[in-house]
């Protein structure tokens, strides 16, 4: 057996794999292994995956590295067949995705996955879930496990942490009254056709308002702690003595993505 970039012609083989781990159940992961995909879904995507195939060329493994965000990818879709389990190819594909990284102009790859063991072997480390974009749980809705209770964990390579998105309370050329129905005071000096000044001090005075203001605030703490791969991140503080970095209040489920057995 050896390793390979998938081909649009192995699409049917990869998600016969995936489907057939998601759609099992038992004690341990009651409601699928993995998140299913659809056949439109991985001819898109097809580019992403790099698989293993037996002397038949038939397909015995696959994983995917999915750029997601600025800097940011996604190993996903890692599965093995029972037939291939225990022998290493696992970590193989693992190995060879994240090598595709530096190509990608990727600084920060991460996995949602139920086994932490075999990623943390790997050199991946649990991170807090609100370092990752908000696009990050656009698949959440659509994962078996959403309303059933998830087992995972989101996991980054070396421990890196992705850069951190600012959503602005109201945007700037949003009517009076939507700033009025938010409690925010209005922008300062008035927007006009011709203002080109007065759209740049709005900008500025919706980035210091909360919540963006706490996420400027949250990004800088995290600077502080070489969050970007051991880079140091420099990011001017918007002051604000009440801002908490992170908290641990309630965030959306993982979704499932993996499925690999411990070697």
């Amino acid at each position: 057996m050896h390793l390979r970039k998938a081909r649009n012609s192995d699409v049917p083989q990869i998600r016969a794999l995936i489907n057939d781990m998601a759609s099992r159940k038992d004690d341990g992961h009651k409601e699928g292994h993995m998140l299913p995909r659809s056949l439109p879904e991985l001819y898109e995507h097809i580019r992403d995956y790099t698989i293993v195939v037996n002397d038949e060329d038939r397909v015995m493994g696959c994983c995917a590295l999915q750029s997601q965000w600025d800097g940011l990818a996604e190993l996903k879709a890692l599965a093995v067949h029972d037939d291939a389990q225990g022998q290493g190819w696992g970590r193989k594909l693992v190995e060879s995705v994240l090598q595709e990284a530096p190509d990608l102009g990727v600084a920060c790859i991460y996995t949602l996955t139920n086994k932490m063991d075999f990623f943390t072997r790997l050199d991946f480390q649990a991170i807090h879930m609100s370092y990752l974009p908000q696009r990050v749980w656009s698949e959440c809705v659509n994962c078996p496990k959403y309303d059933a209770g998830c087992d995972e964990v989101a996991m980054t390579y070396r421990g890196c942490k992705p850069k951190q998105i600012f959503i602005p309370a109201v945007g700037v050329n949003a009517p009076p009254e939507a700033r009025i129905a938010l409690g925010l005071p209005p922008l300062s000096p008035p927007l006009s056709p011709d203002n080109g000044a007065a759209h740049n001090g709005a900008a500025l005075q919706i980035l210091t308002e909360s919540p963006v203001r706490e996420a400027a605030n949250a990004q800088a703490a995290s600077a502080q702690d070489e969050m970007s791969c051991g880079e140091t991140v420099s990011v001017e503080v918007v002051p604000d003595s009440a801002t908490t970095p992170h908290t641990d209040g309630f965030a959306p489920p993982f979704r499932n993505e993996n499925n690999i057995q411990p070697e």
